[in-house]
């Protein structure tokens, strides 16, 4: 009798033991798994241009490039709407009211110099891509590599061209006028060079036919 009433007593004390233990484990499951600390990045300040608010008032006589539009002085491509390039795109509506389509600004301006003759002049406005009147445009000169390598963007709105320029420091706002002269010099000074190279051919040509008398 004495080792039954002994052998009880080690039972009751095992059990509750393993009663303490389980509690334990029990307690530890129902305790929430910690949450790894998540660090939230500040939003960025979202710039906001007013063209993209702006309701606009459409040209019906203006046109889009197609795919295979040609540069009506420098003969290049002149780039869709859609295409990176294409930003760069002009048109001209000339007094007899045809459309010319352009690569760039300077051949745009140069336009008028090679015909003798005042067009409306047209580019793209850089937030929405509608076109605007360039006497009536915000031009910032830009890095941007354009097809011609001037590099101007155009906004409807001065405000726009002070946001981008807020944006990308190494841009600027240039007057219409400055470009104009740009232009016509390059252009002067390629057709000088043009004609220089003319002249040089016929030089050459003229000593061949001489040496072959």
């Amino acid at each position: 009798m004495k080792k039954i009433f002994l052998i009880v007593p080690f039972m009751l004390a095992l059990y509750a033991c393993n009663d303490d233990s389980t509690a334990g484990t029990n307690k530890e499951t129902d305790q929430e798994p910690k949450q790894e600390e998540v660090v939230s990045e500040q939003p960025k300040n979202e710039v906001t241009y007013l063209a993209s608010t702006a309701e606009w008032k459409i040209d019906d006589r203006l046109q889009e490039p197609a795919v295979d539009t040609v540069c009506e002085i420098c003969n290049m491509k002149v780039y869709t709407k859609d295409h990176e390039l294409g930003v760069f795109s002009a048109q001209s509506v000339k007094p007899d009211g045809t459309i010319a389509f352009y690569d760039d600004i300077g051949c745009l301006l140069n336009a008028e110099l090679a015909q003798n003759q005042t067009n409306e002049k047209f580019v793209r406005d850089y937030i929405t891509l509608n076109w605007i009147n360039v006497e009536e445009a915000t031009l910032v000169k830009t890095d941007i590599k354009s097809p011609m390598n001037w590099g101007y963007i155009f906004f409807a709105y001065e405000e726009d061209a002070k946001t981008y320029i807020s944006e990308n420091p190494t841009a600027k706002i240039e007057a219409l006028d400055v470009v104009k002269q740009a232009a016509k010099e390059r252009s002067e000074k390629m057709m000088h060079e043009k004609g220089d190279h003319e002249q040089h051919s016929e030089d050459q040509h003229g000593t061949e036919e001489t040496h072959s008398h």
